[in-house]
């Protein structure tokens, strides 16, 4: 059996590697759409959220008065991004652990309410913009051997 046995690929054991933080907030920056995890009032949650990094921070925009807004106030969250290639079993993931706050600084909404903000694919007016301050940051990369 050849090593490019694609049906026997279970068998063999993948390989770890760790991301140093600078390429974690590469891929942070590169990418559009990850998962916030948090402890809402139905318990842990994690949704989907187009954010932007800005000043070393993740951003994303909700509903003023939505369930996601009420449990982002000073709360300490989960970030999660990745890129996973199922056929060839390989990919990456990123995670934010932060503490999370709705903005209100003027001259931050200026900026973020400007080409630069996030865009979100939901329906609905979504102007409260919440700010995650990562205080870590892991990823890892797993490849076949």
């Amino acid at each position: 059996m050849s090593r490019d046995d694609s049906s026997n690929r279970w068998f063999e054991p993948a390989l770890f590697q760790h991301l140093p933080p600078e390429e974690c907030r590469e891929l942070l920056a590169a990418k559009s759409v990850g998962r916030v995890g948090f402890n809402g009032p139905e318990g842990v949650q994690v949704l989907p959220v187009n954010y932007v990094v800005h000043r070393r921070s993740i951003f994303f925009r909700t509903a003023a008065d939505s369930a996601l807004a009420n449990a982002m106030r000073h709360s300490r969250v989960a970030f999660e991004i990745d890129d996973i290639d199922e056929f060839l079993q390989r990919g990456w993931s990123v995670v934010a652990v932060g503490d999370a706050e709705l903005v209100d600084d003027q001259d931050t909404l200026v900026e973020l309410w400007g080409e630069q903000g996030p865009k979100p694919w939901a329906v609905g007016l979504r102007t409260q913009f919440v700010r995650i301050t990562p205080i870590r940051l892991t990823g890892r990369r797993v490849l076949q051997q």
